[in-house]
């Protein structure tokens, strides 16, 4: 009898494995059902919102209505001070190219020699600066307002000189931004 009972125990913890595997297949299942569902959902708001913008670009475009700024005595009289400040100063922030940087008894020559090479190669390019700030000799090229100007050059430069990379530089003349 002893025996049956251990037939009967192994069977029914061979069916309970089985339910409790059947049920957290159920909530696989389940749970990719919803994930899809969100998914489908989520597509369906971006169409909708994409649309949404698409129909009031083209109404707002339709329409010929002017707008008008008002604005403080204040305000004006501070953009005009801002613009005096700024069409006195003799630079400006900016971008340049580093092609070289050293130090040592030899860096001065390795600067002019990188300076030569670059004006050689780029005889369209007339703005190869070699700075001297203690102790560092450097060559730098370019006058650029932002850095995706000069990432344009850069590129250019990279075949010749590979370690070159872009600086931040605030001695840039106004007059000669590119």
């Amino acid at each position: 009898m002893s025996d049956n009972r251990d037939l009967t125990s192994e069977n029914s913890s061979r069916g309970d494995k089985l339910v409790g595997q059947s049920r957290f297949i159920g909530i696989i299942v389940l749970y990719l059902c919803v994930n899809n569902t969100l998914r489908i959902m989520r597509n369906i708001v971006t169409l909708s919102f994409v649309l949404f913008l698409a129909l009031m670009s083209h109404v707002a475009t339709a329409q010929t209505q002017s707008t008008v700024v008002f604005s403080s005595p204040m305000l004006d009289s501070l953009l005009v001070i801002n613009q005096k400040i700024n069409s006195n100063q003799a630079s400006i922030d900016g971008y340049r190219i580093q092609i070289y940087s050293g130090s040592g008894s030899q860096s001065k020559k390795e600067a002019l020699e990188k300076r030569n090479k670059m004006l050689e190669l780029f005889p369209a390019i007339n703005n190869v600066y070699v700075v001297y700030n203690a102790p560092f000799w450097r060559v730098r090229v370019g006058n650029y307002r932002d850095r995706s100007e000069a990432m344009v050059l850069l590129n250019k430069i990279k075949v010749h000189f590979p370690g070159s990379y872009t600086v931040r530089d605030n001695t840039i003349k106004k007059s000669s931004i590119e």
